[in-house]
């Protein structure tokens, strides 16, 4: 069986990052406030499913497998496959937020409004507001290299090869 990828090239955090943000030029925030209660943004949601489709169909390199079959069916995973879609929301979720919190740290944003604001009209340039994103973006690696290393300590094992 030959080696298998299942991306057909190197991501892009930063065009993941511009594409949720049109999302939320575009919808506004994922979710909004009724009657006391939280209601989902049913056209950001709906964006974000077909942006994240698009995206697993650029990215999918449909890797398969039909050494168990005489037939016609094949063990694949394409870009319309739970694995592939899920995993593709998740990488650019993780963009975002990578971008996100960076952006926020190098501008110093914070909700002070006696800040002068910038060309988005948010506060900025607070080195309180740095100092606090700049912490929030320390502990976002240490959570992503915890959840590498769980990932890495459960690593499944290939059932070995028989005679059948």
């Amino acid at each position: 069986m030959a080696i298998q990828k299942w991306f057909n090239k190197q991501l892009d955090p930063n065009a993941f990052y511009s594409s949720i943000e049109e999302i939320f030029a575009a919808f506004g925030p994922p979710y909004g406030a009724a009657d006391n209660k939280i209601v989902a943004n049913g056209f950001f949601w709906s964006s974000l499913a077909i942006n994240t489709l698009l995206r697993s169909r650029e990215y999918s390199d449909n890797p398969t497998q039909k050494e168990c079959s005489n037939k016609e069916e094949i063990t694949q995973y394409s870009y319309l496959h739970n694995e592939s879609t899920l995993l593709m929301l998740g990488l650019m979720v993780l963009s975002w937020v990578k971008v996100n919190l960076k952006k926020k740290t190098e501008n110093g944003h914070c909700h002070n409004p006696t800040h002068r604001t910038t060309q988005t009209n948010k506060p900025a340039n607070c080195p309180i507001g740095s100092d606090f994103h700049g912490k929030l973006y320390s502990d976002y690696i240490s959570m992503l290299e915890d959840f590498v290393e769980s990932v890495k300590a459960c690593t499944p094992t290939p059932i070995a090869s028989s005679s059948q």
